[in-house]
Formats: C-alpha cells, sequence, structure tokens
C-alpha cells in the first residue's frame, strides 16, 4: 500500500523521525523544534478528545497563521476528526450559510471571531469553544490591538466566563485514538469556483499525504529549507497542502499574518526564505506598471536581499504572460536564482495539480501534473483529474457531484472544466507532456457566432498601457446571446477614455477579431475586487452587470447597439 494512504499526522510523524531537533515552525520571534511541535500537537489532542472530539465528528477550526491553529489542525487530524474549514476574515452571514451546508458537531475558533458562530450554535446545535493567540504576539502593542479588535468583534471583553474555553496545556500523556481506514473523508474546505456556486468539497483523510508525496516529483525539498507561510491554512486547500508539504519534508515553516501583497517581499527577506509560492498579486508587487505600459522593479527591492530565495511558484489564477519577464527581471535584481513558475490547482484536488519549474519545463506553460495525479483531457482539452488527492463529493450536493464525475479507461475523474492543451518536451533524458493554459470553459461565453474567451481577452489588456488589470463579463442579449463587457482599472485615471477605446480596439482586433470587441467598457481608477483568496473577484462585477441592466444604463447605449449590429451581419 502507498505510504501516503495513512492518516494526515501519522503520515507526518513518520516523516519527521530522525529530524526532531530541527525547526519546524517559527512565527515572529518563535522557533518550535519538530519535538516541541509534536508534543504540543498530542497536548491538544488530549484536550480536544476530554471537550468530547471523536473520530469522525464533523469539527470546524476558524484559524490564524499561527502556531496553535497549526497543533488545532493536527490534533484534530490525530484524533481522526473531519475538519471543517471556516474562513476567518469571512463575513457572518457567508458563515452562517457555510454552516448550515456542513452542521459540524463543534466549531474551535480564535476568540476574536466567537461571536460569529455563538449566534447560530442553538439554531445549527453545535458548540463553539475558543483558543486565544495573543501569547503569538510580540510586544504590548499587538496585543492591546488584538484585545480591541476582539472586543469590536464580540462586544465583550475577552476572556469572559460565559465562553467555552480550550484551557491551557498541562503535562497530559497522550496517545492516538484514531484507526486509519483509507476510505475516510477527513476533510470539508469550500469553494466558489469561478462559477461562484458555492460548495463543500469534501477530500479524503489522505489526500494532502498524497500532494506532500506527489510534489517530491517536481521540488527535491530538503531538511532545513524555510518556506515562507502566509497563505491561509485553515480554510484554504493550497495553504494546507503547502503546509503539509514543507513539514512532511523537515522545512522550516515560517508562519507569518502578513499576508497582504504589499508585505510579500519584506517577508521573504525576514524569513530567509528559500521557497514562496504567492498568487500572481503578490508576485507582481516586485514590480510596478508604468503608464506608458512597461515595468519597473518596485524601489523597495534591495540588491542582494533574495539570494536565499531558489523557488518562486505563483497559483491562485494565472499570471499574465506580459508581467513574467518583469518579475524575473525583479528576482535576478534582488540576487535570487529562481525563475518564477505558474502552478494550477483546485480545492476539488486538494490544492496543486501542475506545477511549472522553469529551469525544467521552460515558460508559458503550467508544466507536468504532481505523480500522484493523472490528467484525462476530455474532448481533446477539457481538464479532468484522478488520483489519490482527488475528492470524494461536493458535501450534501450529490447532484453536483454527479455533475463533474466523469469515468475514463475504468478510472474515477473529477471534471474541473479548465480548457488545457498538452506539449511533449525533452528534460535531460526524459520525455514529459507538460501542459498550457487555455482558460476555464465555465467562463466562456458565445457572442453572435464567436465563442469568447475571457482570460485570453484578460491577458491582451493586460498588456496596454495604463491598463493594471481587466475582468471580462458577459453581457445578456436577446438577439446575440451575450456581448463582452470589459471592467478596465487603469493606473491614470486622467487618461483620455476615447483615446483608451481607440487603443483598446487597435489592440483586439490585431490579436483577435472584431466579434471580441466590447459591448461595454467599464473604467474604474483603483485596483478591482479580489475574493478573500486572492483572486479577482468575478462574480462582483457580473453583479455591477446585473444591476447596470437591471436600471437599463447600459442596455440602450449607442455601444450596444453597434455591437449587436455588427454581430447580427455575421448571423
Amino acid at each position: 500500500m502507498e505510504k501516503y494512504y495513512n492518516g494526515t499526522y501519522e503520515y507526518l510523524l513518520e516523516q519527521n523521525k530522525g529530524h526532531m531537533n530541527e525547526i519546524a515552525l517559527s512565527f515572529e520571534d518563535r522557533e518550535i523544534t519538530y519535538e516541541e511541535f509534536h508534543d504540543k500537537v498530542g497536548r491538544y489532542e488530549k484536550l480536544l478528545y476530554d471537550k468530547g472530539v471523536r473520530k469522525g465528528d464533523k469539527i470546524g477550526i476558524s484559524a490564524f497563521n499561527t502556531p496553535e491553529g497549526v497543533f488545532l489542525w493536527y490534533a484534530l487530524k490525530l484524533i481522526g476528526a473531519t475538519t471543517v474549514g471556516f474562513n476567518p476574515i469571512d463575513k457572518k452571514e457567508q458563515i452562517k450559510c457555510d454552516l448550515e451546508i456542513s452542521r459540524p458537531k463543534m466549531v474551535v475558533t480564535v476568540d476574536m471571531n466567537y461571536s460569529k458562530f455563538h449566534r447560530c450554535e442553538k439554531a445549527l446545535d453545535f458548540t463553539t469553544m475558543t483558543y486565544s493567540p495573543v501569547e503569538c504576539f510580540k510586544g504590548v502593542k499587538a496585543k492591546l490591538f488584538y484585545g480591541a479588535a476582539a472586543f469590536l468583534q464580540n462586544g465583550i471583553i475577552l476572556p469572559s466566563k460565559k465562553i467555552k474555553r480550550l484551557p491551557e496545556l498541562d503535562d497530559l500523556q497522550w496517545s492516538s485514538h484514531n484507526d486509519y481506514n483509507p476510505e475516510q473523508a477527513g476533510e470539508i474546505l469550500f469553494t466558489g469556483g469561478s462559477s461562484g456556486t458555492h460548495k463543500a468539497v469534501r477530500l479524503y483523510e489522505h489526500s494532502f499525504n498524497a500532494v506532500a508525496d506527489g510534489m517530491e516529483a517536481i521540488f527535491k525539498a530538503e531538511p532545513g529549507m524555510v518556506h515562507l507561510g502566509q497563505i491561509p491554512f485553515c480554510n484554504m486547500a493550497y495553504g494546507r497542502s503547502i503546509l503539509h508539504y514543507a513539514l512532511s519534508h523537515n522545512m522550516k515553516y515560517a508562519l507569518t499574518l502578513k499576508a497582504m501583497p504589499r508585505d510579500f517581499y519584506a517577508e521573504i527577506v525576514r524569513t530567509h526564505a528559500n521557497a514562496a509560492v504567492g498568487g500572481p498579486v503578490h508576485w507582481t508587487a516586485l514590480v510596478e506598471k508604468q503608464p506608458d505600459g512597461t515595468f519597473k522593479i518596485n524601489s523597495e527591492i534591495k540588491p542582494g536581499s533574495l539570494t536565499e530565495l531558489h523557488y518562486a511558484t505563483s497559483g491562485g489564477e494565472a499570471l499574465k504572460p506580459v508581467t513574467v519577464e518583469p518579475i524575473n527581471n525583479a528576482l535576478r535584481y534582488g540576487g535570487s536564482d529562481a525563475l518564477i513558475g505558474d502552478a494550477l490547482g483546485a480545492t476539488e484536488a486538494a490544492g496543486p495539480i501542475t506545477i511549472n519549474y522553469p529551469k525544467k519545463h521552460g515558460s508559458g506553460n503550467i508544466g507536468e501534473p504532481i505523480s500522484t495525479v493523472k490528467i484525462y483531457l476530455k474532448d481533446g482539452e477539457t481538464l479532468c483529474v484522478s488520483g489519490p488527492t482527488v475528492m470524494k463529493e461536493y458535501y450534501g450536493n450529490q447532484e453536483e457531484t454527479n455533475s463533474v464525475i466523469v469515468y475514463h479507461d475504468g478510472d474515477r475523474y473529477v471534471n474541473l472544466k479548465d480548457n488545457l492543451s498538452p506539449e511533449n518536451i525533452s528534460a535531460g533524458e526524459d520525455n514529459l507532456t507538460i501542459y498550457k493554459y487555455n482558460g476555464r470553459e465555465k467562463r466562456n461565453f458565445v457572442s453572435g457566432c464567436d465563442n469568447i474567451y475571457p482570460e485570453q481577452l484578460e491577458a491582451l489588456l493586460c498588456t496596454l498601457p495604463n491598463i493594471r488589470e481587466a475582468v471580462v463579463t458577459p453581457i445578456s442579449d436577446e438577439q446575440v446571446q451575450y456581448l463582452p463587457r470589459y471592467h478596465i482599472s487603469l493606473i491614470d485615471s486622467t487618461v483620455d477614455e476615447d483615446q483608451m477605446h481607440r487603443i483598446i480596439v487597435s489592440a483586439v482586433k490585431q490579436k483577435f477579431n472584431e466579434f471580441w470587441l466590447p459591448g461595454s467598457i467599464a473604467y474604474y481608477s483603483d485596483p478591482l475586487e479580489r475574493m478573500t483568496n486572492g483572486k479577482l473577484d468575478i462574480q462582483y462585477y457580473r453583479q455591477l452587470d446585473k444591476e447596470a441592466l437591471d436600471n437599463n444604463l447600459i442596455a440602450q447605449s449607442s455601444e450596444i447597439e453597434a455591437a449587436r449590429h455588427l454581430r447580427l451581419q455575421k448571423m
């Protein structure tokens, strides 16, 4: 039986044997060895077990990127609980929705978020346990700020006798209460996907083990290497997979609460990170786009400051091709030998599916699959994935589950509805199949007689002068099905919009054809809206479109009429 078919914690413990004196986690000025780490996990497991947590229980966890949150997750894995990840910065309405879908027995949350869960306890029949990460924070000011934020969030001073809290750790002995079953489903994580349909993805207990094992084919991690840990692990599959990968390979995982793009460079430098993963917005923070369309290196980057960084990977959404070389220039300027690589992942596959390592795969592609993932391209282009990383189901939604399950050569696959194209390359003595990302099938739409691929339009628009970023959405039209609407963030909002329009029209005609031209353009002076996971919030702009259509703000415009007439001529 493959070594990753084991409990999440048991797999980790086996991997860490012989490395107990090395550093597992760091946070601010704290460093925690693997021996201390496993001791803490065992103590938390005893506390949770004493509070009634049992194997198979659905237990929610809402935690920040501090050591206590890591201990809690692995302690729940040691018991054999099914953990339900709640985003600690979600609004109470979203949390209520996720609670209604998952129906946990208990939620363990950072005390700052107590009221978000407590208000739903009676109606949904669960209990809330809190813990405080305040001892993690360095300095009196940080602790006071956290206390003030908790008070504003809950309307009470924490801790309170009315609040159920995990007690302080003591010298309790521990032992595993988990008899692992390979069919055990151990994780529930939420995803809206690009379709905006909110779903609860139920993963197997061994899914993150298989990710950690499968990534070895691409990255050869060495004990003692430092991996930056800014991606939220509590509620994101990508964050959990990177955390588990780093710890399973005896690396030092440098936790930080500074997850915003503006902090990315400084945290890489401060933590002496050898490897870092971020979204495109994190890596493009290393450069600054100028109104003329060129890029300059961010003035904060100092020569020689990035010499310890050897692996740089972008995930979450596709890198814009125009940004790749500027980011590499910034890395070189900082002294790094890394080249930026793109990755494709999904919550349904516990995070990474393919990873590009530029020194092996070149640029302009998303690399090869991790070794524990099998890819099948339905109809030659639609991505379907199989293997031990892949989900069991959409929890509580059999109809949605059935809609994505396909079978090929006797194997069960999940259709992710991304469009890829394969390419064969030689890498040393190996012949590899790598993949190019062409966009999401779920975002494609028909305009007249043409298929429109928003990602391709967005990539083009981002190459144009004065355009910071762009989102393309479909406007419903009774005669031609849909018309493209361009949502464009401008670097300089004082630019002449007529001139900007002429530049856009010329570029789109040259790259594609006139049937890809917009039915409407909306300009913004601020960066575009993003979700809490860092991806552009497509649904936000679709809602703006709906409101504009409902209020007849764009339906009768001359621009819309001209775009419709153009397509009707071809039909």
